[in-house]
């Protein structure tokens, strides 16, 4: 069986002038005429006299979480607005708030109480909403000019990857970029059908049961969140954000779930999962049925191709912690773009690096050695570290190989490197 995990990475190719990157979103959701644009048309929906904080009272509250973490991107930021909007939702949690939160909620004290008391309930909803709406624009106006070019390519990377029959594909983005590309290789999205337009509600025996599935852990622009369990998936990304926002004045069955019951806080992610906090998430369907295929996959798989991915979600790293000791010959197959020279001992002391993070989810039995040549600690397997940093391509531990050159390149050689 062979899974894989398409991630931020994955998409930056197909769209250009802005590319699609965490670092245009988090521009995106700091932009006050971004919020008063969802603010306006959620104010159109649900009435003119309805409680929210004004847009410029949302963007300060974003700046003085960047004064405590200037290179916060929108993940962090997601985490700090989710806890806030919590706070003005039940002003005495059950567990105490994390410390950035306090400090950011004593800075914004000494400026206004109001909206914090009652305006913020909305605003995680109309955060997401930015985040789909930006890659919405993208996927209309900024697409790369090989857009199908590439979707054929990453199509024929999928069939040729998965020849040999089960597969699963999970993408962790919230584009289209994936799911355009499987048409006519038998993968099943598992919804039940309604109508020609959309599906409700995740088959649950089918899904487990499939022996070709891609699903979105994260959440996708074509859901539609209607109560805690049910999800409506949409074929139309642009007709599911207008059903999500047409249901917000809705009392009816089909009426959009913005927030649900967490934990330790409430939780806001319904359509989108994002922030640092996900797990709340995998307590409703379809994400609970997702964790749990994800964990049965990875377990399963012998080939594991990450593409994109930062290393940064427990909840995925966890499941590969132990996937190079269930078999001895399971091999990971990683894709991103490295520009550095692989091998240096800076990669180990920093742990944003993407060679210590890939050191840290596949395990302590890394073993590395010193070079007194290069004075530097590497990889055991050096030939294969040398040969990476020439080539582009190498094992750089056993059973873990590294691409290095960009998910663009490899999608114009992986029959090469397969």
């Amino acid at each position: 069986m062979t899974t894989f995990l398409f991630a931020a990475g994955a998409s930056v190719p197909f769209f250009e002038n802005p590319s699609l990157s965490t670092w245009y979103l988090t521009q995106k959701v700091q932009d006050v005429n971004e919020w008063q644009r969802v603010i306006d048309r959620y104010k159109s929906i649900k009435g003119q006299n309805i409680v929210i904080a004004p847009p410029q009272f949302v963007v300060d509250v974003i700046n003085k979480i960047l004064n405590y973490i200037p290179d916060a991107n929108f993940e962090q930021i997601a985490e700090v607005l989710d806890k806030i909007s919590s706070y003005s939702m039940d002003p005495i949690p059950r567990n105490t708030m994390m410390n950035l939160v306090q400090c950011v909620l004593m800075d914004m004290k000494n400026i206004s109480d109001k909206w914090l008391g009652i305006g913020m309930q909305e605003i995680p909803f109309l955060f997401r909403e930015i985040i789909a709406e930006a890659i919405l624009e993208l996927e209309r106006n900024n697409k790369s000019m090989n857009y199908m070019q590439l979707l054929e390519k990453q199509k024929a990377f999928i069939a040729h990857a998965t020849k040999d029959g089960e597969a699963s594909i999970i993408s962790i983005n919230y584009d289209n970029c994936v799911p355009d590309s499987l048409h006519e290789l038998g993968f099943d999205i598992c919804f039940k059908m309604v109508d020609s337009k959309h599906l409700m509600q995740i088959d649950i025996n089918r899904f487990m049961n499939a022996p070709r599935v891609v699903y979105f852990p994260h959440g996708h622009l074509r859901f539609h969140f209607t109560d805690n369990d049910n999800v409506t998936y949409w074929h139309d990304s642009e007709m599911a954000n207008d059903e999500r926002w047409n249901g917000l004045n809705s009392s009816a069955i089909d009426s959009t779930l913005t927030v649900t019951a967490g934990k330790f806080a409430y939780n806001f992610n319904t359509f989108i999962t994002t922030g640092q906090t996900k797990d709340d998430s995998f307590n409703h369907l379809p994400y609970a049925i997702y964790y749990q295929r994800m964990a049965c996959d990875i377990a399963k798989s012998d080939t594991v191709y990450i593409i994109g991915y930062s290393f940064g979600d427990d909840h995925f790293n966890r499941l590969m912690k132990s996937f190079l000791r269930i078999k001895d010959t399971n091999k990971v197959v990683i894709i991103d773009y490295y520009p550095s020279t692989i091998g240096m001992v800076d990669e180990y002391k920093d742990q944003k690096n993407i060679i210590s993070k890939i050191c840290q989810v596949f395990g302590t039995e890394w073993s590395v050695i010193y070079d007194s040549v290069k004075q530097a600690t590497l990889p055991f397997n050096k030939l294969e570290v040398n040969k990476l940093n020439e080539t582009g391509f190498g094992e750089i531990f056993k059973n873990v190989y590294f691409y290095k050159n960009g998910y663009n390149d490899f999608l114009n050689e992986f029959t090469e490197i397969i």
